[in-house]
């Protein structure tokens, strides 16, 4: 998420600053204008491309009101002087995806209001010295795109070295391997730089002098090891993601810092970095590092000590042991995924007041222990935590208590279990903990996705108040109503996808709240009849299961609500569609009507066909083979009733049998 402005409004971002390069002029355009295009070109009022039509050379002629210009994809090599005529309203061209290796000094003199240009993918390592004089007389220019250009550091250098009225400036996915002292010294005026994608080794101290308004640095996708003295106070965002960062770190007592948002990710981390002085963080992001603990110290030194480790042990960039979360009172969200983590960080997070996302999937968490870490648990306001991915067995209530205002729990593909019983006077893991879920007064999402789960606890959930349950991929789950309960008037959407339930399987409650129902993936044969129950169920999904028909007196109690279905992968009877009839008049949207399929029944096992074809041509003979077997059932009922009283009549017992009957009754 952005971070909240708190200095004077200037675009700081590549889509702003496009918005303010291109401003709207008079609609109004004449037929001459239009007709002096190349060929192919789509024309609008303000705007016309040209984009792939295989052009060699720029267009001559241009509307006089035309201010965006995409010439992109072509074949252009050089711009001559004179290419371009005077054009004072064009603010946007996008020469990007062309084989331009030569730009003529004068070739864009004509275009001095020009404020956006893309020359992206291109070849203007040749002769770039030349080159980059073209650009000299753009004295307007805000936006300058040059990635993709085989462009070294000494080249980007001489590109934009007498820009001073650059905003945005793209060097992304070239061959940059150092950045010198320097470089942009001629861009003071510079908002953000992407230099992703490089090879970047080395930045050296001044590389980034006199940007004092720079407020977005993109090094992602460089080769930088190691960061021991972070300077760049103005900047908001920093992105250093998919580099072999090893340390990062601030010096204590540089104040003034105002960086909001810091991507780490995909490093090779082995600490928490030292953040001391970035008392703005908002948003820090250390995941797919190789983190084992969240504290805070120097890595273990190579055998081949470089100069940058011997920078990381100065005395100065060391915390003597302080927990690094204390210096990050405003951090809001955090994602420590996908790392060596073995241990929930309860001290750790104890200082985060201000935390509201947690992000701990895909680490080596086990069993969380049943006792509280803390005689005193701290209240923290966190609102969503991820546990994804990880090795928990246990989730025991005091972690709700410390977290009274979680929203938001994911727990999927972990070990998890709900009713674990004691065997052989064996105390189970949830020994002092009856309802795991039971504290948690403001659940409203939780996913125990892929935990192996066979059953549920009856008092599991009792008494949340949750909005959603993914409880999808627990193959061989077995549903009772009792397992759910404490949820018939809280619960709006559950997920039983991909357990292979059988229908006897699916004991559901009354769920009076249910807006969205998931039971795909399963071998169900007839659905709930608590289906009734659920009168503003809005969506449901059926795919993938052996239904033959629906159950049209159920739908008809869904059809003040229902507004879409998803059906296919069932083997329907294609002589039995009355439902899908019934769905069409209540105006409930099949969206994968045209991939069902449905069966013919015949004596080598019945052939199938799509489900939305008219099959009553096809269905006629099998309607009259079952109106002459029910015809021939009645006969021969008839002709057995005939048979029996025959030989009942003709039987030596049946006089005997009427005088005994005669007798009983005159004694009565």
């Amino acid at each position: 998420m952005a971070p909240q402005e708190t200095t004077e409004p200037r675009p700081s971002s590549l889509s702003l600053s496009l918005l303010l390069v291109l401003l709207h002029m008079s609609p109004e355009v004449t037929s001459e204008h239009l007709a002096s295009l190349p060929p192919g070109c789509l024309k609008g009022m303000l705007r016309a491309s040209c984009q792939g039509l295989g052009l060699h050379t720029f267009p001559e002629m241009l509307p006089l009101t035309i201010e965006q210009l995409d010439l992109s994809h072509n074949h252009l090599r050089v711009l001559q002087d004179n290419t371009t005529e005077e054009r004072p309203n064009l603010r946007y061209l996008d020469l990007g995806g062309n084989q331009l290796d030569r730009l003529s000094p004068g070739a864009l003199l004509p275009l001095r209001w020009l404020q956006a240009l893309i020359l992206a993918g291109n070849t203007l390592n040749q002769d770039y010295e030349s080159n980059s004089q073209a650009l000299w007389p753009l004295d307007h220019l805000h936006f300058l795109d040059l990635s993709a250009n085989c462009l070294d550091g000494d080249m980007a250098a001489v590109y934009v070295a007498n820009l001073s009225s650059l905003w945005s400036l793209d060097l992304s996915n070239n061959h940059i391997r150092l950045l010198a002292r320097g470089t942009f010294l001629g861009n003071p005026n510079l908002l953000d730089i992407n230099l992703s994608g490089n090879y970047i080794l080395q930045i050296e101290a001044g590389a980034f002098q006199g940007l004092l308004q720079l407020r977005e640095l993109s090094l992602a996708r460089n080769s930088l090891h190691c960061i021991s003295d972070f300077s760049l106070r103005p900047l908001w965002r920093l992105n250093l993601s998919f580099n072999a960062l090893q340390f990062f770190a601030t010096e204590e007592g540089n104040w003034g810092y105002q960086l909001q948002v810091l991507d780490l990710s995909h490093n090779q981390l082995r600490a928490v970095p030292m953040l001391s002085a970035l008392h703005h963080l908002r948003h820090l992001n250390l995941s797919d590092n190789h983190l084992a603990s969240l504290e805070s110290h120097p890595p273990p030194l190579p055998q081949d000590t470089a100069l940058w480790y011997q920078e990381v042990i100065r005395p100065n960039l060391t915390q003597s042991g302080q927990n690094p979360a204390v210096s990050l009172p405003g951090l809001t969200d955090l994602d420590l995924s996908r790392n060596q983590l073995g241990m929930f960080p309860v001290d750790f997070l104890s200082h985060l007041s201000a935390l509201q996302r947690l992000s701990m999937a895909w680490n080596c968490l086990q069993n969380l222990s049943a006792l509280q870490p803390m005689s005193v648990l701290p209240l923290l306001p966190l609102r969503t935590l991820d546990l994804q991915g990880n090795h928990i067995q246990t989730f025991p209530s005091w972690v709700f208590e410390m977290l009274p205002s979680l929203k938001v729990l994911n727990l999927g593909d972990n070990e998890l279990q709900l009713c674990w019983r004691t065997e052989a006077g064996q105390d189970g893991p949830f020994r002092g903990t009856p309802q795991p879920f039971g504290s948690a007064f403001q659940l409203k999402h939780l996913s125990l996705s892929r935990n192996g789960l066979r059953k549920l606890c009856s008092s599991a959930f009792s008494p949340t108040t949750l909005f959603s349950l993914d409880l999808s991929g627990n193959t061989g789950l077995a549903l009772v109503p009792s397992d759910l309960q404490g949820l018939q008037h809280s619960l709006r959407e559950l997920s039983f996808r991909g357990n292979g339930m059988e229908s006897t399987h699916l004991g559901l409650p009354c769920l009076q709240e249910l807006r969205v129902l998931d039971l795909s993936g399963n071998t169900l044969d007839s659905l709930p009849w608590t289906l009734n129950c659920s009168p503003f169920l809005q969506r449901l999904d059926l795919r993938k299961n052996h239904l033959q028909a629906l159950d049209t007196e159920a739908l008809g109690s869904l059809s003040g609500h229902l507004t879409s279905m998803f059906i296919a992968g069932n083997p329907f009877h294609c002589c039995t569609l009355g439902w899908l009839v019934a769905l069409a008049s209540a105006n409930v949207s099949i969206p994968d009507l045209g991939e069902a399929q449905c069966v013919y029944p015949s004596s080598d096992g019945g052939s199938w066909g799509p489900l939305a074809r008219d099959h009553r041509q096809f269905c006629t003979w099998w309607q009259g083979t079952q109106a002459a077997w029910v015809l021939l059932a009645v006969v021969s009922l008839f002709l057995i009733c005939c048979v029996v009283t025959s030989l009942l009549q003709n039987s030596p017992r049946l006089p005997w049998a009427l005088r005994l009957r005669k007798s009983h009754q005159g004694w009565n």
